[in-house]
Formats: C-alpha cells, sequence, structure tokens
C-alpha cells in the first residue's frame, strides 16, 4: 500500500469575477412569497446546477431530460424551501404550480423559459 504523503498535491485556485452579483428573483406562488437566486448568477445554489446546465446544453428538452430538470428543482424546493414544499403538497395541481414556478424563476434570471417547459 502506497503512503499518500508521498503524493505532491497541486493546490486549485480559482479566479473568482468581481463583478457585481445578478439581482436575486423574487416571486409570489399560492400565496407564498420566494426570494430565490438569479439563475444566471456564479451563486446559483449547487443543488441546481445541474437542472440549469442540462437546459443550457440543450435547445428543447426531451420528456426525459424535463423530468429529470424539474426533480432537480422540486428536491430544491423540499430541502432549501420547505414553506413551498408544503403550499406544492396542498395543491390539486403540484407539478403544474412547480413548473409554473420554474419557468417563471427562469424568465426572471434572464434564461429562455421555453426550455423549461416538457
Amino acid at each position: 500500500m502506497t503512503d499518500t504523503n508521498t503524493y505532491d498535491y497541486t493546490p486549485v485556485e480559482v479566479a473568482l469575477d468581481d463583478t457585481p452579483d445578478l439581482d436575486d428573483v423574487h416571486l409570489e406562488v399560492a400565496g407564498v412569497k420566494l426570494d430565490l437566486p438569479n439563475l444566471n448568477s456564479a451563486e446559483m445554489p449547487i443543488e441546481v446546477v445541474q437542472a440549469v446546465l442540462l437546459v443550457k446544453s440543450k435547445p428543447v428538452l426531451d420528456d426525459e431530460t424535463a423530468a429529470q430538470v424539474m426533480a432537480i428543482f422540486l428536491a430544491y424546493f423540499l430541502q432549501l424551501k420547505p414553506n413551498f414544499g408544503a403550499v406544492l403538497r396542498q395543491t390539486k395541481a403540484p407539478l403544474a404550480y412547480l413548473t409554473a414556478t420554474v419557468q417563471a424563476w427562469a424568465e426572471r434570471s434572464g434564461l429562455d423559459p421555453k426550455a423549461f417547459r416538457s
């Protein structure tokens, strides 16, 4: 077995952008006020990076990819915005509310909301 102390580790340096961050997005959905980070921001939540990259990688999402994207956003809301998750559980059309919320969030962030439609 090799001793890990014999390896040379290269430090990773990150060049951080000093430009001001984009404005947050503020939505009201089913009576819940949501303060959300801009999806075009360098400070986008790590929980939704995969979804945004999927959307940006294709001009039109197929049904499978659109479902993956919505699943990522649903997990984000359930974990980090539990009040909204509770409201989604109580609505008659939770998927419709989720989809409309993600589309509005994308639009207000300057992303193409059409890409978020399934």
